[in-house]
């Protein structure tokens, strides 16, 4: 299956934590999400769940990821002579923060809990993960169940 989500990736951050104090009771610390982690994966499950075929029910298997492609907008930096060959098709890649391997793809596969799987733990590959500069950004997934496991 491959899926296209819209947006400009966004990498994960951690868990905010902060304490509470109420009168007469007890301290103790609050464990939240930050409304733009919360919004983020929101936006990725639901146009996931948009593109799934009628009646898909989350793999319980090992599953591959075949190519994840995490595309950046373009920078105001960026000459023209860049800007003309990603228009051509050519390829930058991207090798500034957020980095690939930890914060970008735990806030994907956070997002597809439930969706695609039942639990990232279930990803047992993922082949073709890069970063690149692109004119439309978004996270690009090709994902499958593996088979005879």
């Amino acid at each position: 299956m491959k899926f296209h989500i819209i947006g400009i990736p966004f990498s994960k951050q951690s868990m905010r934590h902060r304490m509470v104090n109420v009168p007469g009771k007890k301290t103790y610390i609050q464990n939240y999400k930050p409304s733009a982690v919360r919004d983020n994966e929101d936006s990725v499950r639901y146009q996931v769940l948009a593109q799934l075929p009628r009646g898909f029910t989350p793999w319980r298997g090992p599953v591959i990821i075949d190519e994840l492609t995490y595309i950046f907008p373009l920078l105001k930096s960026f000459s023209k002579k860049k800007l003309k060959s990603i228009e051509a098709g050519d390829t930058h890649f991207k090798h500034t923060k957020p980095d690939l391997t930890d914060n970008l793809n735990k806030g994907v596969f956070d997002a597809l809990e439930g969706v695609l799987f039942l639990n990232d733990s279930q990803i047992c590959e993922i082949m073709n993960a890069r970063k690149i500069y692109g004119l439309k950004p978004g996270i690009v997934l090709e994902i499958r169940e593996m088979k005879n496991a």
